[in-house]
């Protein structure tokens, strides 16, 4: 994942966006009200005492012109402890060239939100650790950072129990020596 510094225009961008999305979801909630289709697709999603796994951004292996490799998961358990509100954690491990290893671990809250029998939003809110180490010649550089994130993405449910999602996530820095970050992120998951 690249981190960038933001400038307060774009910070403030972000911000509305996922703001935006979060208010969408939440009108879209009251309108979508309907206890009889809670069986069709996603619409039992989000039931007290559901468990979801997913795996964000998925499993990825990237090879960049002359720029190296790397390999990387990052699955996540969440627990619905009420209805629509969830708490969870997620993990994560990148591996690459030159000795990079890259380790992060996280917990979170959540508020899934079902419009349609197909379509939802889940939003989480979270605070996570990360951190890194690569060779650069005879030494190690590490890095670590801690970071609140946010990220908002819109769930498809495929078929009943799975689920994939596209969405915006915001990394802010709180600590530590990196960055903070944005950008558009997938998941794919199934839930029990």
């Amino acid at each position: 994942m690249v981190r960038h510094f933001l400038s307060p225009v774009v910070t403030k961008a972000v911000a509305a966006s996922v703001v935006g999305c979060a208010l969408l979801a939440v009108s879209a909630r009251a309108q979508a009200q309907d206890t009889g289709a809670n069986n069709a697709l996603g619409q039992g999603f989000g039931a007290q005492g559901q468990i979801a796994i997913s795996g964000e951004t998925g499993v990825a292996f990237d090879k960049v012109n002359h720029g190296g490799w790397t390999f990387g998961i990052k699955p996540a358990g969440d627990y619905f402890i009420l209805p629509s509100v969830s708490g969870g954690i997620v993990a994560g491990l990148i591996l690459g060239n030159n000795s990079y290893s890259e380790e992060l671990v996280g917990a979170r809250a959540g508020y899934n939100i079902n419009v349609t029998p197909a379509l939802g939003a889940w939003a989480k809110v979270g605070v996570a650790y990360d951190h890194t180490s690569s060779k650069l010649g005879n030494a190690t550089v590490t890095n670590s950072t801690t970071w609140l994130t946010v990220d908002v993405p819109i769930t498809f449910h495929i078929v009943p129990h799975l689920f994939v999602g596209l969405g915006p996530y915001y990394y802010l820095k709180v600590a530590g020596d990196g960055n903070t970050g944005y950008g558009v992120h997938s998941m794919v998951g199934g839930w029990f």
